[in-house]
């Protein structure tokens, strides 16, 4: 595919951040990881920022409860207890309330730094194989 850029190196920066330059238009992108704890398992995984929680959580073979995956059943709502998050859509399927409480949607939520959450519906998936 000639017009797919190819990425040629690839460094890990104390803090968590790769840099992948494009070899054709020398374009860096930044990458940065997240851990996030969920309590009270204990549990933690990490995300990079481009990921949805929930994505991420069940790579880590952590399983958080869905349902839509779209921010309006609100089956994954957990609360956020330390850290940032994001979302790509402007108002997401919480009250003003909710949000005020801490409340989030990890199907649609993007870490912005290292999270602590709180569900204590979390399970661990099982090892695939």
């Amino acid at each position: 595919m000639a017009n797919t850029p190819r990425f040629t190196t690839e460094t890990e920066i104390a803090a968590g951040p790769s840099i992948l330059q494009d070899e054709r238009h020398h374009t860096m992108i930044f990458h940065t990881e997240f851990t996030v704890r969920i309590e009270p398992k204990g549990w933690t995984f990490t995300t990079p920022e481009a990921v949805p929680l929930l994505e991420a959580a069940r790579r880590s073979a952590i399983n958080l409860p869905s349902s839509c995956r779209n921010g309006t059943c609100r089956t994954c709502m957990c609360r956020l207890l330390s850290g940032q998050i994001r979302y790509q859509i402007e108002w997401p399927g919480l009250s003003s309330d909710e949000k005020k409480d801490g409340y989030i949607l990890p199907c649609i939520a993007y870490a912005q730094s290292d999270l602590v959450i709180e569900e204590p519906r979390a399970a661990a998936l099982p090892a695939s194989g």
